[in-house]
């Protein structure tokens, strides 16, 4: 007996090896719960509703690894609202829905146009014949946010079984869904698995589905879209697939067994048939079900390697960040696809909620916000500008919808819906009332978000392709959008300031208002930004944006208390009646827009507006809490912020973020899950809250860098800069500069931010430590632009200005010197 249990030992063991030489590193955290590894678990700050916390056992930074499954109400039925996605900015879906969707493919005109919802057909679950069987079973649920995929392990007492999901990074038209099944040594009779799979029917809510034909041994149907946005087609969609596997039989002689079966979709039957073509053709070698696999690990590989942020110190913050990135990544264009999109095709916007979400009255039904521009891509910026790019496009392709919107109600210019889809016409939801049908066109701040997009990507890139190639409009794109807050601006004879009347800010709690101050700060910075840019277009930069834009940029009619030194929300805003607010708008002065304030004003208005903002507001207003307590050095408020910015958004063990901090059912009523605004603003938080980093036209500005509280270092790898990558290595009062590559064209000069500083080149494959870092430092390069640089101010009362600080005023001398000094600078910017 004794030598049939060690016979039984020694197969186990050759069995756990080989699952780890069949499906790589990801079986060995499955080999060490077998083995009865030390697990250190860790549980949710707030319980997922209808069921207690869940567990996540893993202490690497990238995986989550859970015994369990959020749970619906009856505590069988898996609650898919949090459940990962897998997605690769073609094609989308979330973990056990029945639904996928793809880049670009939506249903229905206006407020009715929703992502199209494609049938999920491979999107299986193993199961038992029988129930005991299933009961028994121990499962095990691991989710890779480095290399984009979910897998199911279950141990039962006749098999070992993995079975792994995921949409390829490289062959990004492919979902894939991989079983690998081996019958334990000591089951002599071994067992039936069972895979269920959502239905194809001829018809769906989005699609007509003709019937299915045979491609060579596979399967191929066509759908049609039932309706088109207004002024486009109704758009068809190929989807061709392996026929899927309903059972996996390991009886009799059948020991072990593997069954990866692909769908393929896309708009293109070609590009379709293309990527199953060169899948099965993987397949067919031997190991191919590895290779394939091994193929979109390394893709991913790759796109980490262009850029990221990694935590150290903290394993929880750790994988907070990490994971927040493999969201965001996941729902904009794979880096380098083996069959890129046709050049004509667009990728369609960033929506709050990604690509895997987005149908028929849930998650914003896909459709592109102003969120695009502020939240999502300045959190991709630094480390994926090319990317950043692709995603600008999107605004330049619906560009004539944009001038076709500012005519509806009397605009002139560029000015764009709060909603867009498709076409890039207005589906914004048709809720507006009698009295105020342009409810949705008085958000002016989404079109001065897409200026403001547009000049951080230029200030860090420099990029001309981006202003001359006709694809992206840049010059034009900057131009019109001038025009259109131009034209806004009425003046004023009782105070000589120029009003935008009736308007609504990103605080739509208080809509129709005058004088959004947010609003009217980010219009200046978009006239004065495309003066500049014009200029920079080789163009005549006054004719293309005439001196009377600029007067209007300096003279508008910011609401401002210079007894209290603070800002108003709107003209006649009162903080004692108009309260809460529902989320940042004022303080999104100090950031994004690095408005050109004094510390004390900036405190002031973070001091007014902490104490009337909704405390259950979306996630990214405390981002821009964290950071704003950063510039004005006070490190607890920083850090308390930064803390409630993810902890009551976090839905455990898939590192899920909610909109609003659903403790109830009303909540997930009301809010919206995957919601990349609140990872973009958490990653921003740690970008330019912690490293302080801020993006200037003519350099970049560290401010007092220091790990996130709690970790001993932060890295930011790949930082892309002019054309160099750089990598910073950040800890507590010192920063290590390493240069991974540098730009021929835009040679970098480091300096510090001491009296004694002089100027430091920064060489490839240097290292530079930065002690005392606290003090702060500039990047800029020597190269400098010929075009006066955008004077990006209003002219305020005296004292306003960064130059003058009201802590500081102790004498007349001073403050006529100071006052002075203010004059001479802003005239000869």
């Amino acid at each position: 007996m004794q030598l049939i249990a060690a016979a039984v030992s020694l197969m186990t063991l050759i069995f756990v090896a080989s699952v780890v030489v069949f499906f790589g590193e990801p079986a060995i955290s499955f080999v060490g719960g077998l083995f009865g590894a030390k697990q250190h678990k860790t549980r949710s700050k707030r319980l997922t509703p209808n069921q207690e916390a869940i567990g996540d056992e893993s202490q690497l930074y990238y995986e989550v690894k859970s015994s369990s499954l959020p749970l619906m109400s009856d505590r069988v039925t898996i609650n898919t609202r949090y459940m990962p996605t897998l997605s690769n900015g073609h094609l989308g879906a979330t973990v056990y829905d029945e639904a996928m969707y793809m880049n670009g493919l939506y249903e229905g005109s206006g407020g009715n146009s929703h992502r199209a919802k494609i049938p999920a057909l491979l999107m299986g679950r193993v199961n038992f014949s029988s129930t005991d069987i299933d009961r028994r079973a121990t499962r095990k649920y691991v989710f890779n946010g480095r290399d984009g995929y979910f897998m199911e392990t279950i141990d039962c007492e006749f098999a070992y079984i993995e079975h792994r999901m995921y949409v390829h990074q490289k062959y990004i038209r492919l979902f894939v869904s991989d079983v690998f099944a081996r019958r334990k040594p000591e089951s002599m009779s071994g067992g039936v698995i069972k895979l269920k799979y959502p239905p194809l029917t001829g018809t769906s809510d989005d699609i007509n589905f003709d019937q299915p034909r045979e491609y060579y041994s596979n399967r191929q149907v066509k759908g049609t879209t039932k309706t088109a946005e207004a002024g486009a087609s109704v758009q068809s969609i190929f989807m061709i697939y392996m026929e899927p596997v309903e059972q996996i039989s390991l009886t009799g002689s059948y020991w072990d067994k593997n069954e990866t079966m692909v769908m393929s979709v896309d708009k293109s039957e070609a590009n379709a048939r293309s990527e199953l073509d060169y899948a099965q053709k993987i397949l067919s070698a031997q190991g191919g079900n590895y290779q394939l696999f091994q193929d979109h690990v390394e893709a991913w590989r790759k796109t980490w390697s262009k850029g990221s942020i990694q935590v150290y110190g903290d394993v929880q913050l750790a994988k907070v960040t990490q994971f927040a990135q493999y969201y965001l990544l996941s729902s904009v264009p794979a880096d380098s696809p083996y069959l890129p999109p046709q050049y004509s095709e667009v990728f369609y916007g960033c929506g709050r909620t990604g690509l895997a979400k987005g149908g028929a009255g849930a998650d914003y039904q896909g459709h592109v916000f102003w969120d695009n521009e502020m939240y999502i891509m300045p959190a991709l910026m630094p480390f994926q500008p090319d990317t950043v790019k692709k995603m600008l496009r999107y605004r330049s392709a619906v560009a004539k919808k944009a001038a076709d919107n500012a005519k509806r109600f009397g605009g002139s210019g560029f000015h764009f819906p709060w909603e867009s889809a498709f076409s890039g016409n207005d589906v914004s939801p048709d809720d507006c009332d009698a009295s105020h049908p342009d409810c949705h066109w008085k958000k002016l701040f989404v079109t001065t978000a897409v200026s403001w997009a547009i000049r951080q990507y230029y200030s860090i890139t420099r990029d001309r392709d981006y202003m001359i190639n006709t694809d992206y409009l840049g010059c034009d794109i900057t131009r019109e959008i001038a025009r259109f807050l131009a034209d806004r601006a009425m003046y004023n004879p009782k105070t000589a300031r120029y009003d935008i009347f009736n308007m609504t800010g990103p605080d739509d709690w208080h809509p129709n208002v005058n004088n959004n101050a947010f609003t009217l700060a980010a219009a200046s910075l978009a006239i004065h930004w495309a003066r500049y840019f014009s200029c920079l277009c080789q163009r005549n930069d006054r004719e293309e944006v005439p001196d009377e834009w600029i007067q209007k940029a300096l003279y508008l009619n910011l609401p401002y208390d210079n007894v209290k030194r603070l800002h108003f929300q709107h003209q006649g805003f009162d903080p004692a009646v108009d309260r809460p607010v529902k989320q940042a708008d004022t303080i999104m002065l100090t950031y994004p827009l690095n408005w050109n304030v004094s510390s004390d004003i900036m405190k002031n208005d973070l001091e007014m507006y902490e104490t009337i903002t909704n405390d259950r507001s979306p996630a990214m207003t405390w981002s821009w809490f964290t950071i704003g307590w950063k510039w004005v050095n006070d490190k607890n408020r920083m850090n308390t912020y930064f803390l409630k910015s993810y902890q009551d958004y976090l839905i455990q063990p898939f590192k899920i973020w909610t909109e609003y901090n659903e403790l109830s059912a009303a909540d997930q009523a009301a809010g919206n899950v995957n919601f990349l605004p609140g990872m973009g603003g958490f990653v921003q938080s740690l970008v330019h809250g912690y490293a302080g980093i801020r993006i200037r036209p003519d350099m970049l500005e560290f401010y007092n860098p220091m790990p996130p509280n709690g970790a001993t270092k932060m890295v930011l790898n790949g930082f892309k800069y002019l054309g160099s990558v750089l990598t910073f290595t950040i800890e507590e009062d010192k920063t290590t500069i390493f240069v991974n590559s540098s730009s021929a064209q835009y040679q970098l000069i480091l300096k510090r931010n001491v009296t004694s500083a002089v100027e430091e080149s920064l060489t490839e494959g240097e290292t530079v430590i930065i002690d005392g870092s606290s003090n702060g430092f500039f990047i800029y390069t020597s190269v400098s632009e010929t075009c006066e640089h955008p004077r990006d101010y209003i002219y305020m009362p005296w004292g306003y200005s960064p130059f003058v600080n009201r802590a500081h005023l102790t004498s007349s001398l001073m403050q006529s010197l100071t006052f002075s000094l203010f004059l001479t600078l802003s005239f000869t910017r």
